[in-house]
């Protein structure tokens, strides 16, 4: 199962010294800030193709944020420039407000990219093994912590086998173990469900959370629009480099939706018990965690005084946003 956990396995050391798990930052402060960054690459037929242009935004402690967009958005390019693995063309990144090419910063970055490729002969165990060495751990802590990851994403199995045989998923769940080998502070995640089944997709949803309740960071690029909905705290939409526009999710990701008889009767008491709740008409629209909450809802809004005609639990909001603001779509 995917979940956090309190480390347990030591303190990793480089030579005798030891590893600082964390540098000199407020608790307010953006774990990353990405200001003004632009990225173009040549045409083959003359010019350039620009993936990134003018981008700013920034994911603080305890938040999980999602990047949004059609395929060739640059939601990719912009992660690979948060992490220096690109050269911008102008703009700045700040890592814990810190340059994030320093050692000590990087450590306390987790990085799982979308498809990832792992030398075929050696298993997911000496995969996790050889980087948990190359984090400062002793080789038998380094053992340990491997079995322990491959474990924590449900990977425990596979792990045994090498990577050559592995599926998609697979790669994606040994790709996840390994970025959160360091228990970051900052996770930075490209698809990470794609490739996954059912169970995959809701362990990485209880890993979100669980990363979020610890005060770790989390930026992912995700096309799984309901998931997104469901645990992010904001989105960024994206489209051929530019931020287009910042949303603000709400929890849950469905909305009851009620037609009422007597919407001026309720309109007041309603604005009062259920301040996140809009009206549109006669219709009245209040966020729900899930379909189980639906019942108790309408008990509650009958014994308000609620003439109820209709009661539709809503699609997810955030789908209907992406076709208006990404795509066009009124």
């Amino acid at each position: 199962m995917i979940g956090g956990q309190s480390d347990d396995l030591g303190t990793p050391y480089v030579g005798r010294r030891m590893v600082s798990p964390d540098l000199s930052t407020s608790n307010t402060a953006p774990f990353l800030e990405v200001t003004g960054l632009r990225k173009a690459y040549a045409s083959r037929k003359g010019g350039e193709v620009v993936a990134v242009d003018g981008l700013s935004f920034q994911v603080r402690p305890g938040e999980v944020v999602a990047l949004l967009g059609p395929n060739g958005a640059g939601k990719t390019t912009a992660m690979q420039l948060a992490l220096a693995l690109l050269d911008a063309d102008a703009g700045e990144v700040r890592l814990f407000g810190q340059d994030p090419e320093l050692l000590p910063v990087r450590r306390r970055v987790g990085y799982a990219p979308d498809a990832p490729l792992f030398p075929r002969k050696l298993t997911g165990l000496q995969v996790l093994a050889l980087h948990a060495e190359l984090l400062g751990f002793s080789r038998r802590d380094a053992g340990q912590r491997a079995e322990r990851f491959a474990e924590q994403v449900g990977f425990a199995d596979p792990a045994r086998r090498p990577a050559g045989t592995y599926s998609r998923g697979q790669a994606q769940r040994l790709g996840l173990a390994l970025a959160l080998l360091g228990n970051p502070d900052l996770l930075l995640l490209d698809e990470p469900t794609a490739g996954l089944d059912p169970a995959g997709v809701a362990a990485m949803r209880e890993l979100l959370v669980s990363l979020r309740a610890r005060g770790a960071a989390v930026l992912l690029n995700s096309h799984l629009l309901s998931e997104v909905e469901r645990v992010c705290d904001r989105v960024l939409f994206l489209k051929e480099g530019r931020l287009l526009r910042t949303h603000e999710v709400h929890a849950g990701g469905r909305r009851l939706e009620v037609r009422l008889v007597n919407p001026e009767q309720l309109a007041g008491p309603l604005a009062q018990a259920y301040p996140e709740g809009t009206w549109e008409g006669d219709r009245f629209r209040v966020p729900v965690a899930s379909e189980e909450a639906v019942p108790a809802l309408v008990r509650q809004l009958v014994a308000a005084g609620a003439g109820i005609l209709e009661v539709r639990l809503a699609g997810a909001e955030l789908e209907q946003l992406y076709l208006e603001i990404v795509e066009g779509r009124a």
